[in-house]
């Protein structure tokens, strides 16, 4: 096994291919989101990313990793595409079977190269968010680095709702309460009816529709008093290209519902040819009597089942809503790994003082 150490963007775009060959179908690792996030949204981070290759010169591993430099003057290596985007289940990716041999060999390269005058240089901490830790690959990473001397705290934050689709629509409302079956049948009667139409990227126009959803998502956003994602172009100028791209791929699509002629419901599903996946949605609140959340979720999960998927996951966000659809939670964690120096110690004694003290005010209050 060879290892390529890649810092430059230009020098990575050459290996799209090669890299989605290891990355296979999950949409999260694949370039079209990863290359995206760092062409719009990773301007403040130094490219770390760690290639594994055999003999002949076929990839088989990547540590999608970057270096933020502005993060609060601490200087961490990361995923890529971690943080605002919200990407989950992130790790190393291999071709099958190579998963222990890739972490191993990415565990003794990190323990070698972090510290001045080495590749990595300085590093403060390494921090790993949006992983299942109850998945194989994600613990025997982690138990290898704190094998390796890595001081590791770990913080459970918002799960995902994920939900095994049976063969038909009719058997999962089985597996409702009778409210939520009232509730379902209501929208399944919606969505049927003659002014109700649904619209898809994969027929419809992209740009049409995508100027649709962001309008949505912003409206229901600001209502709650928020800005929304999409007041900031960056981030919009990522979303969109990485899903405009993960469509032609067939890992992505806009679905719309329309009421009488006008926008109802709008969503971003993500796929790896096994789950589908809600990146995120909007509807429109001045026609709430029309129950739009639930005929959006309705019209996923149904379309997803009809497709032959496997799994339909909500993503992120522990939402009082996605427990109604039988779901179950998937904890996601953010895990520090502090590097054994004196500076990097210095600083996480003082974060963790810190945290520790905003807890016993809050507690107090």
């Amino acid at each position: 096994m060879k290892l390529k150490f890649i810092t430059d963007f230009d020098e990575l775009q050459q290996y799209a291919q090669q890299w989605d060959e290891v990355a296979g179908d999950f949409p999260f690792y694949r370039f079209s989101w990863m290359g995206n996030w760092i062409r719009h949204l990773g301007k403040s981070c130094q490219l770390a990313v760690l290639v594994a290759t055999d003999e002949i010169g076929n990839w088989i591993g990547v540590a999608p990793w970057c270096i933020d430099r502005n993060h609060n003057f601490t200087r961490r290596l990361r995923w890529l595409s971690s943080g605002a985007a919200c990407a989950d289940y992130l790790n190393l990716f291999t071709r099958p079977g190579y998963e222990a041999a890739f972490a191993d060999v990415a565990v003794r390269w990190l323990s070698r190269n972090i510290g001045p005058q080495k590749l990595l240089g300085r590093l403060d901490e390494i921090e790993l968010e949006g992983i299942a830790l109850d998945q194989p690959e994600v613990a025997y990473f982690n138990n290898k680095m704190t094998k390796a001397g890595f001081q590791n705290h770990q913080t459970e934050i918002e799960g995902c709702w994920a939900v095994d689709l049976p063969k038909s629509w009719a058997d999962l409302e089985q597996t409702f309460s009778k409210s939520m079956r009232r509730k379902t049948k209501k929208a399944t009667k919606r969505l049927n009816e003659k002014d109700t139409a649904v619209r898809s990227s994969h027929k419809a126009d992209f740009d049409e529709l995508w100027s649709t959803f962001v309008l949505l998502h912003q409206k229901r956003r600001q209502m709650l008093g928020q800005s929304g994602c999409f007041a900031d172009t960056a981030f919009e100028a990522f979303l969109r290209d990485a899903v405009r791209e993960l469509a032609t791929s067939g890992h992505a699509e806009i679905v719309e519902i329309q009421h009488a002629g006008q926008p109802l419901a709008s969503m971003i599903l993500l796929n790896d040819n096994k789950t589908v996946y809600m990146f995120q949605s909007g509807t429109c609140d001045q026609r709430s009597a029309l129950e739009p959340g639930y005929q959006l979720a309705a019209c996923a999960i149904q379309r997803s089942i009809n497709m032959g998927f496997a799994c339909f996951d909500f993503l992120r966000g522990d939402e009082p809503y996605k427990a109604r659809w039988n779901t179950n939670r998937v904890t996601l964690s953010r895990v520090k790994f502090i590097p054994r120096n004196f500076t990097a110690q210095l600083k996480h004694s003082l974060w963790l003082t810190g945290r520790s003290l905003k807890e016993h005010v809050y507690a107090g209050a």
